[in-house]
């Protein structure tokens, strides 16, 4: 790894480092547990001067009762649901003017003062009733008992997942203004990278990944408003339906970010998001707060093994090829595993403080992403020219070769005298692949997949009639694909280095396939032959004709990937995935049709 890389990764934790701590210094909550046996008393505590959490252990009784049993004790907040409860507390308060914050999941319960109900305030944008509470106490109200009745919700066990907090009430706004701060913040940096994503995706280049950047985004912001009914009027089904086809836009996005081998996994990893997508929108809310849990474990245990896996990629890759993308994010999605792992599973004294952090910073990282790979796929561009021009001729004589042109002329004189229909046919094939040659053989240039079989047919033919029939063609091409274009000269060089290397050598049966099938968004190209073979880890005829140079132009296209496998004796196989190109017309590009 480079000295400027290094330095970029140093100044990137750093600036995550700071981000974390500005974000959540003074905003923190005492985490100190207050009740003790149904007992709060905080006449010598701080709760005059910061917010603390009426956590403990709550004299309990199972349903809803005017009296609570003394002996009978709960720990709040927990995550076992029951169906009715009633909890109490005496609590005991210093000088001073004080409000108790009703957390969301007990927006349905009854609260109770001595006994006698009490309305709260509901805090939010439209006040719904899936939104945080305020209940101001009255100033000379300084000990009383305090009771709360846990009812179900819409047919729902419900259990007490968040706490109540006491304290100044200038505190208590300010904390849930912040709170509401977050959010907003975190809807307006998710809108305006989706913003960005867009406007690169339409104005720059057609290209998926900033396609799939910008639904990513747009899904996630659509969440984000429709979460507690915040922004959109809607339910939990239809916050985690969003959440979960935003990870879907995700997973594609990482697809065409990287080439990297566990492009299955993450192929294989989107169906069962598609399956629970579906089964959030049709369960029944009985047993929607099970499901939700469940959900978010496999969403979890997918980004655990992919984590895993980039980390892997990284260490193995680090010295040979450009990290950067994948290493921010693959540092992006440990920020978002460890946010959705505080505010899914982990029940913090400042849960909802720290997943909105880690979400933010998240959404930057992200960020990042976007000009970095920006910069990235302009340097391989700005390569693959400089390598198209300084090696231009010496690919033109890489494919012509002396001896090719002295045994085709030879072939060519010697049937005229035998068979000159026979002459002239071979004398065509030969003008039409050399003439293909000097028109379209620069590699900066894009022809249909037409042309190019039309060339291989002429190479093959020379090839058949010079060495009089002695090995098979068979072709296999989807008819659909051949206005498509591809990159010139990308299929030939792996027919030849068949040819050549393969079948020359092999004393058997000798057969070349070439196979052009579509799958997906995505050309499939191989190219087999029942050659000879070799060891492709000792053997240094891997990098036959074009091979590395095949390599090299293929780096830019998104998605691209090149394979190639051989057994001694048996033959060797190159398989080619290209992305679907429109076709586009060059001055130079010399249709045979």
């Amino acid at each position: 790894m480079t000295r400027n890389r290094m330095t970029f990764i140093f100044i990137l934790v750093m600036l995550i480092g700071v981000s974390l701590t500005l974000l959540i210094r003074h905003q923190s909550i005492n985490p100190t547990v207050t009740v003790k046996q149904g007992e709060a008393s905080l006449l010598s505590s701080s709760v005059d001067e910061e917010i603390l959490r009426l956590d403990g252990s709550w004299r309990y009784e199972s349903g809803i009762v005017s009296e609570v049993d003394r002996r009978s004790y709960r720990t709040i907040p927990f995550t076992t649901p029951y169906k009715e409860s009633t909890y109490e507390i005496d609590l005991s308060l210093p000088e001073g003017t004080y409000a108790l914050l009703i957390p969301s999941s007990l927006s349905s319960s009854t609260i109770l003062i001595d006994g006698a109900s009490v309305d709260t305030t509901r805090i939010g944008n439209n006040r719904s009733g899936e939104q945080p509470s305020l209940l101001l106490l009255d100033d000379e109200m300084k000990e009383f008992r305090l009771t709360v009745q846990q009812t179900q919700q819409a047919g729902n066990s419900v259990p007490i997942e968040e706490s109540i907090l006491v304290g100044p009430l200038h505190q208590i706004m300010t904390a849930q203004n912040a709170y509401s701060g977050y959010e907003f913040f975190m809807l307006l940096i998710s809108l305006l990278i989706a913003m960005f994503y867009a406007i690169v995706y339409l104005f720059h280049r057609n290209e998926r990944l900033y396609g799939y950047g910008t639904a990513f985004f747009l899904l996630t912001s659509l969440s984000l408003m429709s979460r507690d009914g915040m922004w959109i009027t809607g339910s939990d089904k239809l916050t985690l339906s969003l959440a979960l086809l935003s990870i879907i836009m995700l997973i594609e996005f990482a697809r065409c970010l990287e080439r990297v081998s566990f492009d299955r996994f993450l192929t294989l990893a989107r169906y069962p998001l598609y399956i629970l997508t579906t089964l959030a929108i049709i369960l029944p809310h009985s047993i929607y707060s099970v499901f939700e849990y469940f959900v978010w474990m496999i969403v979890l245990f997918i980004t655990f093994f992919w984590v895993g896996l980039n980390i892997g990629w990284l260490l193995e890759k680090y010295k040979t090829t450009n990290t950067l993308e994948l290493l921010t994010f693959t540092l992006a999605q440990l920020v978002g595993y460890i946010g959705i792992t505080l505010s899914t599973f982990i029940v913090s004294s400042n849960q909802q403080l720290y997943a909105n952090t880690f979400t933010i910073v998240y959404f930057l990282l992200m960020f990042l992403l976007l000009p970095i790979h920006l910069s990235t796929d302009k340097k391989k561009k700005q390569q693959v020219e400089a390598l198209a021009s300084q090696h231009e001729m010496s690919f033109f004589n890489a494919q012509i070769k002396p001896h090719f042109l002295y045994n085709t002329f030879g072939n060519v004189i010697a049937l005229c005298y035998t068979s000159p229909p026979d002459a002239a046919r071979l004398l065509s094939h030969l003008s039409t692949y050399v003439r293909f040659i000097f028109e379209n053989g620069r590699t900066d240039h894009d022809i249909s997949i037409r042309q190019e079989v039309d060339m291989i047919d002429s190479y093959l033919a020379i090839e058949q009639t010079r060495f009089r029939d002695s090995f098979e063609v068979v072709k296999e091409i989807d008819d659909t694909l051949l206005d498509y274009t591809i990159p010139s000269l990308l299929i030939q060089p792996l027919v030849e280095n068949a040819v050549r290397h393969g079948l020359y050598r092999h004393p058997g049966q000798k057969r070349i396939t070439l196979f052009i099938q579509e799958q997906g968004e995505m050309i499939d190209i191989r190219v087999r032959d029942t050659g000879s073979g070799f060891d492709t880890g000792q053997s240094n005829e891997s990098s036959g004709i074009g091979i590395c140079n095949i390599k090299r132009r293929i780096e830019h296209l998104s998605g691209a990937t090149f394979d190639l496998t051989s057994t001694i004796n048996k033959g060797t196989a190159v398989h080619l995935r290209l992305p679907k190109q429109e076709r586009t017309n060059h001055i130079n590009a010399y249709d045979f049709n």
